[in-house]
């Protein structure tokens, strides 16, 4: 009876044994056999005997479970890059754009995806909120978290695309710098923020970084006929400012303004408390009794007045009885009368009808030679002598769009001449080198300059000045470009045209010696020129 018992006995254990192993192993760490261990499988809610859920992708972040496994991951983590935006938004495009669900920065430009889409979320939306910061339950933190981030980042951006406007920054660098990620050209001064910032190395937010008058654009590729440096305010250290040089003493401003105004910009009511540069003529001096400040009606230099400037100037003043009387100013020590070219620095007033005030902290009065030389004057620390120029400025108040880079035109037509300063265009892969020691201008440099605003005519020529170094002479457009091999690069530079300055209509006598170098500079390719026209003209039948 004993033995009987005995053997009912294994009998219900075998029994009971083959059930459970045909469940489960415990002998066996992975008992479907897919490469999921059976205690990981009960821990995170899958069936150790359905080797099917290893293929399987619960939380829409791109991983099967098996993968999650050997990611050590929870295989329903709602958001596993940890950017506030649920797996499943980014993996189905919730909220327009397909983001790496294990990237917070799918596009690696600073910001994460969050930062990003922050201005599409649908605050008001349900659905569109459940996947924001879906693990939080306080869902009036995840609103206001929102109402941060788009005060923030107010910005048109895209997850997936660094550099939205496509200007060379990307867009956190945009952001840090001040500039804006959905703008090409913030200062609109004709150059993109990313060449501003990586190849010049002018500021993005100021037009005309060096403050002398000049925008960089026009510096850097010498719209006037002459190119600077947009870093310095006076690029060959004369003392005088490239924007005077360039224009004449009064048309770029004069520290601390930072706006130099004509008659009519002033009129017009612009830079209002500002302090600014304002040259124009003088319509009448108004004294007053006590000859201890005065004032100045204004004209423009050229044209019709239209309403009234008047200067308020707080120096006492007198008139000197052994020149006729004359009106002296006993801070400036000059003497004033009408008609007068004057220039005058100070903090300009509101518009109030048609009239308009500035208030001098400095005013000097400008004198041809001839002028001067008939001109009683107490001292000349206030004094501008010197011809004017046919150049005239047009600055501009208002905000204009970036203008299509191209350089501009110098004052009088001349052939064209290599210049010592060269302005980098853009860099190219050494192996074009092969097509310049074959004499043929590489077609990929064409199409990168034409992309510049610089296209290369048919009627262009390759020569090459040394080892290292070729030029590009286009006939056409008259402009010079110079290649050299740099570092493992081939880098092409703009040479500016150097002409002569342009005649002086008050003075024929006055190009002076930069017109000579200009003419200097330019021989020798004209003689070039010449002779290989010559040439051309020999060989014809």
């Amino acid at each position: 009876m004993h033995n009987k018992f005995i053997i009912i006995a294994v009998f219900v254990l075998l029994l009971f044994a083959s059930d459970t192993v045909s469940a489960q192993n415990p002998l066996e760490k992975d008992t479907d056999a897919d490469g999921m261990p059976d205690n990981w499988e009960f821990e995170h809610g899958l069936n150790p005997t359905d080797p099917n859920d290893a293929n399987l992708d619960y939380n829409y972040n791109n991983l099967t479970n098996l993968e999650e496994y050997r990611k050590r991951w929870d295989p329903y983590a709602k958001d596993n890059d940890n950017d506030g935006i649920s797996n499943y938004a980014e993996f189905t495009g919730l909220f327009g754009f397909f983001t790496d669900t294990l990237d917070k920065d799918t596009d690696d430009d600073g910001l994460n995806d969050l930062e990003e889409i922050c201005m599409y979320i649908d605050t008001d939306n349900k659905t569109q909120m459940d996947e924001i910061y879906p693990d939080k339950d306080d869902r009036s933190w995840v609103s206001d978290q929102l109402r941060k981030l788009s005060v923030k980042y107010p910005y048109d951006l895209d997850p997936t695309n660094p550099d939205v406007d496509g200007d060379g920054l990307n867009d956190k660098d945009e952001i840090s710098k001040g500039t804006s990620p959905n703008t090409r050209d913030w200062d609109h001064d004709g150059l993109s923020d990313g060449d501003e910032v990586h190849e010049y190395k002018t500021d993005p937010k100021e037009r005309d970084t060096d403050v002398d008058g000049l925008t960089d654009y026009e510096e850097i590729f010498g719209t006037y006929g002459y190119v600077t440096d947009p870093k310095k305010r006076d690029t060959d250290g004369d003392g005088i400012s490239d924007g005077e040089e360039i224009f004449g003493f009064g048309f770029a401003p004069i520290p601390p303004s930072r706006y130099a105004l004509t008659y009519e910009e002033f009129i017009s009511g612009v830079y209002v408390n500002e302090s600014i540069t304002l040259k124009a003529k003088v319509d009448k001096i108004i004294h007053e009794t006590d000859q201890n400040h005065y004032s100045i009606r204004l004209k423009p230099l050229n044209g019709t007045k239209e309403g009234n400037a008047i200067v308020k100037v707080k120096n006492s003043y007198h008139y000197d009885l052994n020149h006729g009387m004359i009106h002296v100013d006993d801070r400036f020590k000059f003497t004033l009368k009408e008609h007068d070219t004057i220039v005058v620095v100070g903090k300009a007033g509101k518009l109030e009808g048609s009239t308009r005030e500035i208030e001098a902290s400095k005013m000097f009065l400008v004198l041809t030679p001839a002028e001067a030389s008939t001109r009683w004057l107490p001292s000349t620390s206030y004094v501008k002598i010197r011809p004017e120029r046919m150049i005239t400025p047009t600055p501009s108040p208002e905000v204009t769009p970036a203008p299509t880079p191209t350089p501009g035109t110098t004052p009088a037509a001349a052939t064209p001449a290599p210049s010592k300063l060269l302005v980098p265009l853009l860099t190219a892969d050494a192996k074009l080198k092969k097509d310049l020691e074959k004499g043929n201008i590489p077609k990929e440099i064409k199409n990168s300059l034409k992309t510049k605003g610089f296209p290369v005519s048919k009627k262009s020529s390759l020569t090459r000045e040394d080892n290292n170094e070729w030029m590009i002479f286009d006939e056409e457009n008259e402009k010079v470009f110079i290649i050299k091999e740099e570092g493992g690069k081939l880098r092409v530079y703009f040479s500016p045209e150097q002409t002569p300055v342009a005649t002086d209509t008050e003075n024929p006598a006055a190009p002076g010696f930069h017109a000579l170098l200009c003419i200097a500079s330019a021989l020798p390719l004209y003689l070039y020129l010449t002779l290989k026209r010559s040439d051309n003209r020999k060989r014809k039948p």
